[in-house]
């Protein structure tokens, strides 16, 4: 055999191996955390002006997130009695549970650039560098809400697992969370 033929085989076989590389995600990580006032998150992050900037985004995203409900009682069945209060948003106004907290959520390794905006996040919910803050609402049945994309671009509230007031996690994504999710037996 000629080893210009031998060459070739040796590349068409690793070809395979190149091909599976390219196509393996990066792993994501990113750190969340749950907050319920501005201090909590200087005194688990050591960032006060990057926790106040989260505030401010998650604060300034509340009215467009924040459910809706016909009167005040309805409201406070879901979210407690005095947890509710009139809103304005577009130009109207709705009665919605007050935000009781904020998610501040940080992307690991500068990579800050590929992160999604948040659902229903204008302009202003950016934090500075590589961090992102959505307001939360603490409801009596469901426990600790987040605004979350829903299907066709609806910004839907969904429950969190985060603990307030607790250094931020790490979670990771890319390859890792994919292949998590095809394991059996968790």
């Amino acid at each position: 055999m000629k080893r210009s033929r031998k060459t070739a085989l040796v590349l068409m076989g690793s070809a395979p191996l190149l091909l599976v590389a390219c196509a393996q995600q990066p792993e994501v990580q990113t750190s969340e955390g749950l907050f319920t006032t501005v201090e909590a998150c200087a005194a688990e992050t050591m960032n006060p002006g990057m926790c106040r900037q989260a505030f401010d985004a998650a604060q300034a995203q509340a009215d467009e997130v924040a459910p809706r409900y016909a009167s005040r009682e309805d409201c406070e069945a879901e979210f407690g009695e005095g947890q509710c209060a009139t809103r304005q948003h577009a130009g109207g106004s709705f009665v919605g549970p007050l935000m009781a907290g904020f998610v501040l959520s940080q992307m690991m390794g500068g990579r800050g650039g590929a992160m999604a905006p948040a659902p229903g996040a204008g302009p202003a919910a950016a934090a500075p560098g590589n961090a992102r803050a959505t307001p939360a609402f603490l409801s009596n049945q469901s426990g600790w809400l987040r605004p979350q994309a829903g299907p066709g671009g609806a910004t839907a509230l969904a429950r969190t697992g985060l603990q307030p007031d607790r250094a931020p996690t790490v979670s990771r994504g890319g390859f890792g969370r994919s292949g998590a999710g095809r394991s059996a037996g968790g």
